[in-house]
């Protein structure tokens, strides 16, 4: 495969062009002459974004106490910063989850994402910088980006690619980059940059199999990423994954004890933060 990753993010596929309402949205954010009203008023120009966006403001998922009933309240109480990452995460979800080829399982790959972010999400609550880490949870669902515009754009070569990885002959990465000259990782930063998506996200995609490499951020992603591939049913399995000696663990900062606590609070949130994002 000649092909460069300029080639894979070039030509006139959805795919590899943001969200409109998200440009809007960060163009708007980035006027201060523009106030929580005007805001809310480009957001209510897509209905299915305005409802869905009202109904994760109104979950468990945010906590809030009191029933927020428009979206120009969301736009007041969240502020800048988390309306541009939610209207981002909805916004992708969207462009993304009506991709029409078949030779990747949708719903497995997003239940991964899900859980991934889920399992960020609770890392980053654990960790002493968890103010900084605020975009853990996007950063997580986002991670395995690049492997749609692989699917998209060649999904045979993207099905061999995971067939040899399968074999047990080469790593995931290996076995994309034996194929196409660079990996999902690869891609699924440089789809990022494009976008202008905030750096913090853009390296959890980039270096998401690199933790030498990694952020902090990034790093708790990673480690999202290989719970997410592990078995959790006891501690003695995910022992085997990510024992406490591991390196990207202790890298982490974080006391080992709080691996299980973060399983049960991921296991107990996946179905209903799944119908959030996925569900009608």
């Amino acid at each position: 495969m000649s092909a460069s990753i300029k080639d894979f993010l070039a030509g006139d596929i959805d795919l590899c062009s943001p969200p409109a309402i998200f440009m809007r949205i960060t163009q708007a954010l980035d006027n201060e002459n523009n106030n929580a009203s005007d805001i809310a008023q480009i957001i209510q120009q897509d209905p299915s974004l305005s409802a869905r966006m009202l109904k994760i403001v109104n979950s468990a998922f945010f906590g809030f106490p009191a029933t927020v009933k428009s979206i120009d309240h969301a736009v007041t109480i969240l502020g800048g910063r988390e309306i541009r990452l939610l209207v981002m995460t909805t916004s992708v979800v969207e462009q993304f989850s009506s991709m029409p080829n078949t030779a990747l399982d949708m719903e497995v790959f997003w239940s991964h994402s899900l859980e991934t972010a889920l399992f960020s999400k609770y890392l980053a609550n654990e960790h002493p910088k968890k103010r900084q880490l605020s975009s853990a949870f996007v950063s997580g669902l986002l991670h395995d980006i690049g492997r749609l515009v692989l699917y998209s754009k060649a999904p045979d070569l993207a099905r061999s690619a995971d067939l040899l990885a399968q074999s047990g002959q080469l790593s995931e990465i290996e076995a994309e980059v034996s194929i196409f000259g660079f990996s999902h990782a690869d891609i699924g930063g440089a789809l990022l940059d494009l976008w202008q998506i905030p750096e913090s996200i853009q390296s959890a995609a980039l270096h998401h199999h690199q933790p030498e490499l990694a952020t902090e951020e990034t790093l708790l992603v990673h480690l999202a990423n290989r719970l997410a591939h592990s078995d959790t049913s006891s501690e003695e399995s995910i022992m085997l994954e990510l024992p406490p000696e591991d390196s990207a663990w202790l890298s982490s900062g974080l006391p080992y004890g709080v691996i299980a606590n973060i399983v049960d609070e991921t296991k107990q949130e996946f179905s209903r933060t799944y119908q959030l994002f996925f569900g009608s």
